[in-house]
């Protein structure tokens, strides 16, 4: 009892919840640069409507282009460039710098202009995909240093002139590794601990199913839950192993999973499941609790670590002038009535 106490106190401690009104639903930007066909920007928004039928689609075009796509996807968000003057490529990799601080789960390039290939790799927090002119799926991120001459894309339209040589010197810092449109579809961990009802199991995973209908969806259940692989043929079923300790048979099978997911939603606070998925795996964490309410988990930042010790003795140095003003008040005061007393005993004497 005092083991989980404990357990339950460091959580608290480490962990943050947010509340996501989104949930688990997808946040997409498209940066269209005003090089490709029509007919490859509306293949890439129908797959993306595809694959996230709710996700908060928005996409960086230009004026011009913008009512074209409208007619097509009136649903969608646009988003022009503020700069109305310079070179074009230039007005949309600046606006994804003024937009580095929002979070977005994809950032969608349709083809390798280098200035907003930078921008988004350099300055923002979002996994980057391209999807070029011949209908293929890639990620893209900064090379490791071990990953500095490996070989993983070659331009199918190469020109020569000091335009391709820049762009070919940024290409070489950047890797690119086709995932086909499997790229899209997100594994997706539910853990049932047991403790949730059978109908709040049901509605998880139909809320999982509408955010992300190609999604590979895991739930890791007990036995005893059998009658959910009726309702939900399309869902895998997992039992965790046998444990010696029974309680954390769950957590332990959470371990296992920990490089197999890109989402892991838990069901209740149950600490041990906590700190299973975010200590020991890169998923993104959400709770879905009885009021059917999103929250996302992730560990508190280091910054508020680091914070812990300038603040404990910024507050010491302040109580310290609080007291030692309340100190000077309080004896000023005393030393103003005895002098006061004194006073009057002395007249009262003279008299």
């Amino acid at each position: 009892m005092i083991i989980k106490k404990l357990i339950k106190k460091l959580g608290r401690n480490i962990i943050v919840l947010k509340e996501e009104e989104r949930g688990i639903r997808q946040s997409v930007l498209m940066v269209d640069n005003g090089y490709s066909h029509f007919e490859h920007v509306f293949s890439c928004i129908e797959t993306i409507n595809n694959c996230f039928p709710q996700a908060e689609f928005s996409v960086l075009t230009f004026e011009h282009r913008k009512d074209i796509l409208k007619k097509e996807f009136p649903n969608l968000k646009f988003i022009i460039p503020a700069g109305q003057s310079g070179p074009k490529r230039y007005q949309i990799a600046l606006e994804v710098l003024r937009m580095r601080r929002r979070r977005f789960d994809f950032i969608l390039l349709l083809s390798l202009d280098i200035t907003p290939l930078l921008a988004s790799l350099l300055f923002t927090n979002s996994d980057v995909i391209l999807h070029n002119q011949w209908r293929q799926w890639w990620s893209i991120r900064l090379r490791r240093v071990t990953e500095l001459f490996k070989i993983t894309y070659i331009d199918k339209k190469k020109s020569f002139g000091l335009k391709n040589l820049a762009r070919q010197a940024g290409l070489f810092f950047v890797l690119l590794q086709q995932n086909g449109a499997g790229l899209l579809r997100h594994s997706v961990l539910i853990v049932d601990n047991s403790y949730a009802s059978c109908e709040h199991i049901y509605c998880v995973v139909d809320r999982t199913i509408k955010s992300l209908p190609q999604a590979r969806i895991t739930l890791l259940t007990s036995a005893e839950r059998g009658e959910l692989k009726n309702k939900f043929p399309a869902v895998e079923f997992i039992e965790p192993d046998d444990y010696i300790f029974k309680k954390y048979r769950i957590a332990r099978a959470v371990l296992n999973f920990r490089n197999c997911r890109d989402y892991t939603v838990l069901l209740s606070l149950d600490i041990t499941p906590i700190i299973a998925s975010l200590l020991f795996s890169n998923s993104r964490v959400f709770l879905y609790n009885q009021w059917h309410q999103w929250w996302s988990l992730k560990p508190k930042p280091i910054r508020d670590y680091l914070i812990v010790i300038p603040k404990f003795i910024l507050t010491i140095i302040i109580n310290i002038i609080i007291f030692v003003y309340l100190l000077i008040s309080v004896s000023w005061i005393f030393l103003k009535k005895s002098f006061n007393v004194f006073k009057s005993n002395l007249s009262i004497k003279e008299s």
